[in-house]
């Protein structure tokens, strides 16, 4: 997930795409024999507005908090949006990158871009249109993923939120790398971002976000069912079920206006 999630009401996700790795350790596919796969670290804000400061908080976003964090270094951010049209309404979903968990030995980000006295008056302001807040940081699975090629341009995705039988966790990562995974290539699907919830949250869920062009791509069902047919898309899922204790599924809409991305 380097652009995107996720996203993941999120993360994850183009975010997922396109944040850096703080674990390049040479892995991932065509690496050597053994050596682990590179992922990302991604912190995920996940805020629900008051609806009267929904275009208020938008317009804070963009006038102070976007000129700040670029300001203060940040390369990368996403926003996706829930409730756009289901799910929580007024909630969005920020994404950054966690270059490396030694940073929090510092002040925040903001404190240090703006001092102190101007970080607790950005604070005052930004409290009074929120309703309420999480944070939590997930670790991507790019060796379960499929990236979108360099020019799509996605608008939203499917954000597939599954909590695994405790101690599954390798049999839902083999569930995807070798039998969904395969199928949505075939499928060709736009992308497909997975990720891992590890603080913050509970650490038995998974996101996973698969990208569409449009909204039309949920007229035709689901691509196991296109792939395989009924009958085997069923057959499929069955392979999964011992190992998933629940599943939260919500369509999220990528907000380019409050993303950026810095070379």
């Amino acid at each position: 997930m380097k652009r995107a999630l996720a996203a993941c009401l999120a993360s994850a996700v183009v975010c997922l795409l396109a944040v850096p790795t703080i674990q390049a350790q040479s892995g991932g596919r065509g690496s050597q024999q053994g050596a682990a796969p590179a992922r990302s670290w991604l912190l995920v804000n996940v805020v629900t507005l008051k609806p009267d400061m929904a275009n208020d908080w938008v317009e804070f976003q963009k006038t102070q908090t976007i000129p700040m964090q670029k300001k203060g270094g940040m390369k990368d951010r996403d926003v996706w949006q829930s409730g756009a049209p289901f799910g929580e309404g007024f909630t969005f979903a920020v994404l950054t990158p966690i270059t490396k968990f030694v940073d929090y030995d510092q002040p925040p980000l903001l404190v240090r871009t703006l001092g102190a006295e101007a970080a607790r008056a950005y604070n005052d302001k930004l409290r009074r249109m929120v309703a309420s807040q999480r944070a939590y940081a997930i670790q991507t699975r790019d060796e379960l993923s499929i990236p979108p090629g360099p020019n799509t341009k996605f608008i939203g995705g499917i954000l597939t939120e599954t909590t695994i039988v405790s101690g599954h966790a390798a049999q839902y990562e083999a569930y995807l790398k070798d039998e969904l995974v395969p199928t949505l290539k075939k499928g060709n699907v736009t992308g497909f971002l997975v990720a891992r919830t590890v603080f913050g949250g509970d650490a038995n869920v998974y996101q996973t976000l698969q990208l569409f062009e449009s909204f039309g791509e949920i007229d035709k069902g689901p691509i196991t069912t296109r792939v395989l047919g009924q009958a085997g898309a069923q057959a499929m899922g069955a392979k999964v079920t011992p190992h998933v204790a629940s599943v939260n599924r919500n369509v999220i809409r990528y907000v380019p206006d409050l993303s950026f991305h810095e070379k």
